[in-house]
């Protein structure tokens, strides 16, 4: 048994049922004299970490050595202009002594990256090393390193940190051959690039895949779902693993043309009528117990022991049918049948699901009429989104309740935008509200109103979150004023 074994044992059973070892003497390491067997251990603990973090440290110099040598040839010339020496100045100070805190510096960071990509200008070559690191603990920093650092960025990169090189799914052979997890990443890449082929490529291999395999594959369907994706999902329907079934299930609930919708359409109407003379609403049945069919299309079966779940079969079958199904009982708008279903909240609930899967915008408008829910917001267009945002403030909206529609805005917002959520952050006793925001305010008030938010910094009154929220958006809108003029 080896020295870290023996260790490891040590430390599991204890040292009054198993002694320490001593350590190997190709270490040069002698401990002193008169220690007791814990103390021993402890020793030789810190010793096994020196040596395994020497080891792992060692393992990756060897690893971006040996890619080194696979990179025979030196570094390729970059054919994009460096950025002039303000903008590279700018860089260097975020980098090395940033004025600003570091979720700011992070923003600015990603701001002088999209600056550089949108001019065709790069990196300079002495900043990579520095910009590199920041980006390998800022998610949001990586995603925009290209093209902005350049073919020589790209290489260094790949020499410091070969682990994290894009491969390209070139063949299927190749993609065959990836890990579950990069071949899932692999072909949702494909996906995003060309769904046909990424269909065609799951196709062929699917055989050959494990229950978990297929389950995570297919998936990633859900990327972009088109109607030519009906076949695959209609076999998937058939598929031994649960898992398999439930992901296919899913994912025809996004296809509200496919086969599968119409046969729940085909169950879902006789469950549905209109009743009352002068005030109309719905009656909606439960369904009736499944057959093989209907449990092939996902309704859950009976359970084993104890009642069945009608109400969750009632919302799998809502959930997997065409939502004009209601309007056509109804012979209302989306608007009209909504009010006929007052007091149904979990059927409202299946529908909102069903209308934000489908960015059905028709049911997405009504709905989010009588639900104030962010996910309703982020189907809309973006110009809808902020008008939709702006109405809601005007009528007298909670401001608490905007925080979570906000975030997700794109930024920076429009000027009415804007100018109503600063109206709300210096009201009176807006505290709260203004350290709710905090974290993506600065980047969502648009450069035009740089002046106004001086003005309110300099009027704020003693409540620390107003003013430390202000006083970020001064300052990444000053800094943001100075990346713009030094890019041409």
């Amino acid at each position: 048994m080896s020295w870290l074994a023996e260790l490891r044992t040590a430390a599991l059973l204890g040292t009054g049922r198993h002694e320490p070892p001593s350590p190997p003497g190709d270490l040069g390491f002698q401990p002193p004299d008169g220690l007791s067997r814990e103390e021993s251990l402890l020793d030789q603990a810190a010793l096994a970490d020196v040596v395994t973090r020497a080891l792992r440290r060692a393992s990756s110099i060897d690893r971006a050595i040996g890619t080194a040598d696979r990179h025979n040839e030196a570094a390729p010339p970059d054919d994009a202009p460096e950025v002039s020496g303000d903008a590279a100045r700018l860089l260097e100070l975020l980098l090395t002594q940033p004025p600003v805190g570091l979720e700011l510096r992070a923003q600015l960071v990603t701001d002088w990256l999209q600056l550089a990509t949108e001019s065709r200008r790069r990196v300079p070559h002495r900043l990579l090393p520095a910009l590199l690191t920041l980006a390998k603990t800022k998610r949001g920093i990586a995603e925009h390193l290209y093209p902005a650092i350049g073919a020589r960025g790209r290489w260094l990169q790949d020499i410091i940190r070969p682990e994290e090189a894009a491969v390209s799914p070139g063949s299927v052979t190749d993609w065959a051959e990836l890990g579950s997890a990069d071949a899932a990443v692999e072909l949702e890449r494909l996906r995003l690039a060309d769904p046909g082929a990424a269909r065609r490529l799951l196709r062929t291999q699917w055989e050959t895949f494990s229950t978990r395999e297929r389950a995570a594959h297919l998936g990633t369907f859900a990327t972009n779902i088109q109607a030519e994706d009906e076949d695959l999902l209609e076999k998937a329907l058939d598929d031994k693993a649960k898992s398999v079934r439930e992901v296919a299930a899913s994912l025809l609930d996004r296809l509200p043309t496919s086969a599968r919708a119409s046969r729940m359409a085909a169950r879902l109407r006789p469950l549905l009528r209109v009743k009352g003379l002068l005030r109309k609403q719905f009656e909606i049945d439960l369904p009736p117990d499944p057959d093989a069919a209907a449990l092939r299309d996902g309704i859950a079966p009976d359970p084993r022991t104890g009642e069945p779940d009608r109400l969750g079969r009632l919302d799998t079958i809502i959930r997997g049918a065409p939502l004009d199904v209601w309007t056509t009982v109804t012979g209302r708008s989306p608007a009209a049948t909504l009010a006929l279903l007052e007091g149904e909240t979990r059927v409202i609930n299946a529908i909102l699901d069903t209308a934000v899967l489908r960015a059905d915008l028709d049911w997405v408008r009504a709905l989010f009429s009588v639900r104030k829910d962010a996910r309703l917001l982020n189907c809309l267009p973006h110009r809808e989104r902020e008008l939709s945002l702006v109405r809601y403030i005007r009528d007298g909206a909670n401001p608490l309740s905007l925080v979570p529609l906000l975030r997700d805005m794109p930024r920076p917002w429009a000027r009415p935008l804007a100018e109503e959520v600063l109206k709300l952050v210096t009201a009176k006793n807006a505290g709260q509200l203004a350290a709710m925001l905090a974290g993506f305010l600065s980047q969502a008030i648009p450069l035009d109103l740089a002046d106004q938010c001086r003005g309110l910094l300099e009027r704020s009154d003693e409540d620390a979150a107003r003013r430390r929220v202000l006083r970020d958006v001064v300052q990444y809108q000053s800094f943001r004023q100075s990346l713009t003029e030094a890019f041409p």
